[in-house]
């Protein structure tokens, strides 16, 4: 699957529900805590689309962000 078809798939999912980390600027924080990803990831837990986030995350291999459980810097997916 390339990057833009799981874009197309998340994103059509997106439309569908609002998925619960919508407008928390945590997941954008730039090194989070350990404490703000366990938050993130207990978020994510309860999502519909975790699934396809994190195909996203991992075909277009983001370097920054918390996505799908998983928080992401340039330095990869920790």
């Amino acid at each position: 699957m390339s990057p833009d078809d799981a874009w197309d798939a998340l994103n059509a999912a997106l439309t569908r529900t609002v998925p619960p980390c919508d407008g928390k600027a945590l997941f954008t924080v730039d090194r989070p805590t350990p404490a703000q990803r366990a938050a993130c990831a207990a978020v994510c837990a309860r999502c519909p689309a975790a699934d396809l986030c994190d195909t996203y995350a991992t075909t277009a291999k983001v370097e920054s962000g918390f996505w799908a459980g998983h928080s992401y810097t340039f330095k990869g997916r920790k």
